[in-house]
Order: structure tokens, then C-alpha cells, then sequence
């Protein structure tokens, strides 16, 4: 049976056609506990700012791995669910992070790039950068299964 649409694809494609900025990413649990924000968006491309918790840091201050990586999988599904239409989502299914530099807690920005979407699979990359888009943290790429939304 098929549900009528995956409610973080519907936001994100208004969002998107409707020319929203700076505007809150509450829409599922992974977003809001990032505190995300769709900073803004162009074709075929959005911008994120994440924050990283206190509680995402490890001793050394910097915020780990597997958090950034997040990050750069959240934008990168944001960016191709953006792009679906009505009835459709996405899962990754590859998930390659190279990391550039340390990252102290804090704000985060991720600027995600749809290269291709095809019947099936759609591919994707993002950077992540500081806050001030000064530093480069973290990029990826990933391919993500494209698929009917099932209830």
C-alpha cells in the first residue's frame, strides 16, 4: 500500500520552490537534533547551517567523525528529496566521507549538490564547511536508493 508522501520530502520541495531562507529544519527528529536550518537554495543545490551539541564533542574538543558525517548525509538527502516528486524518497546507500579538518562545537555550514537522479538511484555530494564558510571540515559523496514512499 502506498502513503501519499514522505512529509520531509513535502516540506523540503515547498520550502525550496517557494524561496524560503532561514528557515528551521524541525521536520524529523535527525534534522531538529542538529538544530538545522535551510539557509537557502538554488537549483539542484541547498545550504544548511547544522549545530553541533556539546554533547557531540569528544575530550579534545572537536566535534567526532560520525556527527559530521551526518550532517553531510542529512544535506545530501535533503537536496535529492528536494527534488522528488510527490510519492517518492530516498535512502542512502553509500556513504563516502573524507575528513579536512578538525571541528570545534558550534554551527556548521553544508552546502549539498545533486549531480544526478535516475529511476532508481541518485547521486549526490556536499561540503561541509565552519561557520564562516572559511574552512573547509569535511565532503562526501553518497548514492541514495530513490523509491516509491510505502506505508
Amino acid at each position: 500500500m502506498l502513503q501519499e508522501d514522505n512529509p520531509t520530502r513535502a516540506f523540503i520541495a515547498d520550502a525550496v520552490a517557494s524561496g524560503r531562507r532561514h528557515l528551521p529544519l524541525e521536520v524529523n527528529p535527525a534534522l531538529a537534533s542538529l538544530s538545522a536550518l535551510l539557509v537557502e537554495s538554488g537549483k539542484n543545490e541547498l545550504v544548511i547551517r547544522f549545530t553541533a551539541p556539546r554533547s557531540a564533542t569528544q575530550g579534545n574538543g572537536v566535534v567526532g567523525g560520525g556527527t559530521l558525517a551526518t550532517m553531510l548525509d542529512l544535506a545530501m538527502a535533503m537536496a535529492v528529496l528536494a527534488q522528488l516528486k510527490p510519492g517518492y524518497t530516498c535512502a542512502t546507500i553509500s556513504l563516502t566521507v573524507n575528513m579536512q579538518s578538525a571541528g570545534p562545537e558550534g554551527h556548521f555550514i553544508a552546502a549539498a549538490k545533486v549531480d544526478r537522479i535516475g529511476g532508481q538511484v541518485a547521486f549526490a555530494q556536499a561540503q561541509l564547511y565552519d561557520a564562516g564558510r572559511s574552512r573547509l571540515i569535511a565532503n562526501a559523496t553518497s548514492s541514495l536508493a530513490v523509491r516509491a514512499v510505502r506505508a
